[in-house]
């Protein structure tokens, strides 16, 4: 028995082998961006990117996620549960990070590994018609050698030219359009979007004249300090506030999450904070920290420490569950 599982073994890589040399010596660098278009053929769709095209199944049955925030929250979102799935290590916790998506709604799907890098024998194993990637990781070559392989584009590193467009530009709903574009399932993605949009009416109303009178700050603490969001409206908590109404602290985008210095701290002393705990520390450690502890914000008790996985997710699962903490600090708090 064991010899026949390592001669199926040697067998898979020495095919991954092949593979993979056919793709080296077809590769060509992309140096332009070219524009992301749908041509449709009687079998798939080919969609054009970074590097090359993607000739993507019509009815794809069998998709791996390799994308936590870019594909597999999307595909939560639209009801679809993929074979296969990467995550992100998160220190101290052995669970992965999905950055919207729950491991209860993943259960039943294989843990492929590491966003990094997966592997590329549980991938081959799920036998899947459609791989989702980010467009930032080096994964491509190894799994267009599986399976059509498409990377999505990133919010911070792209600059998403996506195949539906809408006046809205937020990067998390043009997100879920375009991968309901490509799965078939634009209605449901406009019926999730109207659904959020009613939320967002609903938490205004229950505001009121607070809309005109709140600030809020966002901070994020990892080990060696403090971080805040800045003005991209591609991270998702801007993104929401807007929707909301809500005014909020931040600062202009010098670099990707720039930092917040002991001089500054101040600055983000509004009415309401947020402390998006990246280290997983208890909450007592944010707030008898001696840079916040003088703080009026967490005097008052106005100071709320959150999960690092939805303040940091990037699609609608996320959005919803920053709703869901803005009702529970901001409306239900007294």
């Amino acid at each position: 028995m064991m010899k026949k599982q390592s001669c199926r073994l040697v067998k898979l890589f020495l095919l991954m082998a092949f593979s993979l040399l056919l793709i080296t010596a077809c590769y060509q660098t992309v140096t332009q961006r070219p524009e992301i278009s749908l041509k449709p053929s009687a079998e798939c769709r080919v969609i054009q990117h970074d590097f090359g095209e993607t000739c993507v199944p019509l009815n794809p049955q069998r998709i791996v996620a390799l994308s936590p925030e870019g594909n597999l929250d999307a595909l939560i979102a639209l009801g679809i549960k993929p074979v296969g799935y990467a995550g992100y290590d998160i220190p101290n916790t052995r669970k992965p990070g999905l950055f919207g998506a729950s491991l209860d709604a993943v259960a039943g799907a294989e843990y492929v590994g590491n966003v990094y890098q997966p592997s590329i024998e549980k991938v081959l194993m799920l036998k899947p018609d459609l791989i989702l990637d980010g467009s930032q990781t080096p994964n491509y070559q190894f799994m267009s050698a599986i399976a059509p392989t498409l990377p999505v584009p990133d919010p911070f590193f792209d600059e998403p030219n996506f195949l539906y467009k809408s006046t809205d530009q937020a990067f998390f709903k043009e997100n879920l359009r375009y991968h309901a574009r490509l799965l078939n399932q634009e209605t449901k993605a406009e019926d999730i979007l109207n659904q959020y949009y009613q939320r967002v009416n609903e938490l205004k109303k229950h505001l009121g004249n607070q809309l005109q009178q709140l600030e809020i700050s966002v901070i994020f603490y990892r080990e060696g300090g403090f971080y805040t969001i800045t003005d991209q409206i591609r991270m998702l908590p801007p993104s929401v506030f807007n929707d909301v109404g809500l005014r909020y602290k931040f600062l202009p985008r010098r670099s990707f999450m720039p930092s917040v210095s002991l001089e500054m701290i101040d600055e983000f002393d509004t009415d309401i904070l947020f402390i998006v705990n990246n280290a997983e520390r208890p909450s007592s450690f944010y707030f008898q920290h001696p840079i916040l502890s003088s703080l009026r914000v967490v005097k008052n008790k106005r100071a709320y420490v959150v999960d690092q996985e939805t303040w940091s997710a990037q699609g609608m699962l996320g959005a919803n569950k920053i709703l869901d903490d803005l009702e529970k600090y901001i409306v239900n708090s007294p």
